[in-house]
C-alpha cells in the first residue's frame, strides 16, 4: 500500500487527521446562520467564500468534547463526503504529512468505546499518535439525511 497524506488537526489536546485528497479547503471561521431544530452538532450554514451555502458542523460536539471557548479562533476544513462539502469547525490545522502504512495500526478495540467507525486507524509518530478518521463514516446515515435537508443540493 502506498503512503498516505493527511492534513491533521487538533481538538483539545487530541491530535486527528482526515486524508488530504477528501479535503477541499481550509479556511478562517466564518459568520454562521443558525438554524432551528437541527442536530446539536449542526452549528449551521456558512457562505462559503460567498459561492457555496454549506453546512457546519461543530467536531466538538460531534465528539461529545466541550464546546469551543471562542468559535471565532477555530478554522473550518471543507471536506467532499460524496455528494456534497460540508464545513467542519476545528481548534487549529496542524500540518500535511505523509504516512507509510506501517505507521499506522487498527483502531484499539477498547471496552466502553462505542461510536468509533468514523475512526480508520491511529498513526504513532514520534512520542504522540493521530487518529485518522474516515471522512465517509463521519456520519451516521441518518445525519447525513438530515445535513442534505437543512442545505438541499
Amino acid at each position: 500500500m502506498a503512503e498516505i497524506k493527511i492534513v491533521t488537526f487538533s481538538l483539545g489536546k487530541e491530535k486527528y487527521g482526515l486524508d488530504i485528497m477528501k479535503i477541499d479547503a481550509v479556511a478562517e471561521f466564518e459568520e454562521v446562520t443558525s438554524l432551528p431544530q437541527t442536530a446539536d452538532f449542526i452549528e449551521g450554514i456558512i457562505n462559503f467564500r460567498k459561492r457555496e451555502v454549506l453546512p457546519l458542523i461543530n467536531l466538538r460536539r460531534k465528539f461529545k468534547l466541550p464546546d469551543f471557548e471562542n468559535k471565532e479562533l477555530s478554522k473550518v476544513i471543507v471536506i467532499k463526503m460524496k455528494d456534497r462539502k460540508i464545513g467542519v469547525m476545528v481548534d487549529e490545522v496542524k500540518e500535511v504529512m505523509s504516512l507509510s502504512p506501517d505507521k499506522i495500526e487498527e483502531k484499539p478495540s477498547v471496552g466502553g468505546m462505542r461510536n468509533t467507525q468514523f475512526i480508520s486507524g491511529i498513526a504513532k509518530i514520534d512520542n504522540h499518535m493521530i487518529i485518522i478518521l474516515d471522512i465517509n463514516k463521519l456520519l451516521t446515515e441518518e445525519e447525513k439525511i438530515e445535513i442534505s435537508e437543512v442545505v438541499s443540493s
